[in-house]
């Protein structure tokens, strides 16, 4: 009877023993749902080609751990609103382009002066180096957990009627601007630029409010402008600056070998896809705009010549504008030139 009773006391310890084993591995393997919510369609080429596939080796590196839920579409908010998101947690990860952002992010706008960048993936790496290199540029972003820069494929300018060749050509024309740098560079030219909402811009076509555009040719194809325009000048006229961010907070909560898991998978390699990405779409959507009915002409040298020229002292502007606000301007501006010519 001693015995029964020894034996069935030794059972249970070791029933009790593998319980209190099986608690803290269950709970380890608990999977961490991260939110990641951006204002773009689901259909977009990055959402597709970069951030569907970051997220699977996210999930993949982490075996099953950590798991990225999209929200895209604006779900959670409008373009401009995304950085805010993240600073509050109303999304955990936001992607958004940083111009939405009017004055936030001062330094990261060295980029987006003209005739600075030909193709993305190069402009991306260059700008997140600059980025890796002065603290006064990772201030800007210091109320979250950045995880990528990158620029989309130069602008190009675009029109219905009359082709642009030269300088002179410009004079006059209306023509959908895209940020404060090609605003101020389009008024140089003797042109009018018009801001509005790009999701306006096909209207405007149609009724003459614009006889033209700067723009990559993904966003043609995108807003379906290309069913308007005829003609299209290559010119690496200007980028603008998309960044990928996580909440701070949320960062810090979550187990080292999973901070790990994200940083390894982010930063210079992340911004270098996301470029490497928009600079393959720019590509293709080229080709679909041409099927569309679109005629390339070209500035003869000399005529680039000039807008390169007329457009060079806004970057003495832009060093005097940060310089004024105690940041170093012309570091910045030297550095990420550096970066674009390696």
């Amino acid at each position: 009877m001693i015995t029964v009773k020894r034996n069935w006391y030794c059972i249970c310890l070791s029933v009790l023993s593998l319980l209190v084993a099986a608690g803290p591995a269950t709970s380890v393997a608990k999977t961490i749902q991260l939110k990641f919510a951006h204002p773009y369609p689901a259909m977009h080429a990055q959402h597709k080609g970069v951030l569907v596939p970051w997220a699977k080796k996210i999930e993949a590196a982490s075996n099953g751990a950590l798991k990225i839920r999209f929200i895209p579409g604006g779900a959670l908010g409008k373009p401009g609103q995304a950085y805010a998101m993240v600073e509050k947690n109303v999304a955990d990860i936001g992607w958004d382009i940083a111009d939405y952002s009017p004055g936030r992010f001062p330094l990261t706008t060295v980029i987006e002066l003209p005739f600075m960048v030909n193709t993305a993936e190069k402009a991306s790496v260059a700008l997140w180096k600059t980025y890796e290199q002065f603290p006064e540029f990772q201030k800007e972003y210091a109320d979250t957990k950045l995880l990528m820069l990158s620029c989309h494929a130069p602008g190009v300018f675009a029109t219905v009627k009359k082709p642009i060749k030269t300088l002179a050509d410009l004079k006059g024309m209306k023509i959908k601007t895209a940020s404060s740098f090609t605003t101020s560079a389009l008024q140089l030219f003797g042109a009018v630029p018009v801001t509005q909402p790009v999701t306006e811009t096909y209207t405007s076509l149609e009724r003459g409010v614009l006889d033209g555009v700067v723009m990559p040719y993904d966003g043609m194809v995108i807003f379906k402008v290309d069913e308007l325009l005829k003609y299209y000048t290559p010119a690496d006229f200007y980028s603008m600056v998309f960044w990928i961010a996580i909440n701070k907070k949320k960062f810090a909560s979550l187990p080292d070998d999973l901070k790990q898991v994200i940083e390894e998978n982010s930063g210079l390699a992340l911004s270098r896809a996301h470029g490497k990405s928009f600079d393959e779409s720019y590509a293709s959507m080229k080709q679909i705009c041409i099927k569309s009915g679109m005629q390339e002409v070209n500035f003869p040298e000399a005529e680039m010549q000039k807008l390169v020229d007329l457009t060079t002292p806004l970057k003495e502007k832009w060093v005097q504008e940060m310089e004024a606000k105690g940041l170093p301007g012309r570091a910045v501006l030297d550095a990420v030139t550096r970066y674009l010519n390696e």
